[in-house]
């Protein structure tokens, strides 16, 4: 009996560590604070999300968007969005959506609450001094909520939205194999995360460009059309 309590306590921990790692980590929690990480699936329609960018690959990316007449949501970082101001404004200008992806990519997890905030805010800034338009959607970097990043987009009046369906192009994976993590979970109400970027500017996005009109291609096949993401929410997230 004398080794009772330490086995409890190693179990409580135990426990206690992974509700920590849901809550921040799980890309459908809502422990913290609410997430979408799916839209609607009353229509057969999936959204179109794009991390990490701009940068010169996303014209690459803008380009396949125009060829086909499709909307995509691009999460921005600020820094890039300050390294390339003009890429960013044709992103709004095409008429796609923009949300806030932090200023310089953090995991908000190991950062003070202030660093938080002033990460949440500076990007919110930068994005709507450089295109005119303030975000109304939010994504942590690597989807990592804290306590902190939902006071600060509270604040900001964001809306935290997640994916469900991921091409991991942040690997050193092929064109096809990206479209083939795609569609092979992709169903209707799919948010897709895909990446125009790279936070730690290691490797071009070449790769996902040439993605694109596999996945494209392989929607269709599917009937599933793509929408833009403003659509796939709740209407009172853009009434707000």
């Amino acid at each position: 009996m004398r080794f009772g309590l330490p086995i409890i306590a190693t179990g409580s921990l135990v426990m206690s560590a992974a509700s920590i790692y849901y809550a921040t980590v799980s890309v459908r929690s809502q422990w913290l604070g609410q997430t979408y990480w799916r839209g609607r699936t009353d229509r057969n329609a999936v959204a179109l999300t794009f991390d990490d960018g701009p940068s010169p690959d996303t014209e690459g990316i803008l380009d396949v968007l125009a060829e086909h007449n499709l909307s995509a949501t691009f999460f921005m970082v600020g820094r890039e969005v300050e390294s390339f101001p003009g890429i960013a404004q044709r992103v709004f200008a095409e008429g796609h959506e923009v949300g806030n992806h932090s200023y310089s990519h953090p995991l908000y997890l190991f950062q003070r609450a202030s660093e938080t905030r002033d990460q949440v805010r500076r990007a919110q800034d930068v994005i709507a001094e450089t295109i005119g338009v303030r975000p109304m959607l939010a994504r942590p970097p690597y989807g990592v909520r804290t306590p902190a990043y939902f006071g600060a987009t509270r604040t900001l009046g964001l809306h935290t939205v997640q994916w469900d369906v991921a091409g991991f192009d942040w690997k050193p994976l092929s064109p096809s194999q990206i479209a083939h993590n795609v569609l092979r979970k992709v169903r209707a109400g799919s948010i897709i995360l895909l990446h125009d970027g790279d936070s730690a500017g290691k490797q071009d996005r070449k790769n996902t460009v040439a993605a694109l009109p596999l996945i494209i291609t392989g929607l269709k096949h599917r009937d599933l059309q793509i929408a833009p993401l403003s659509q796939l929410l709740p209407e009172r997230i853009y009434a707000d």
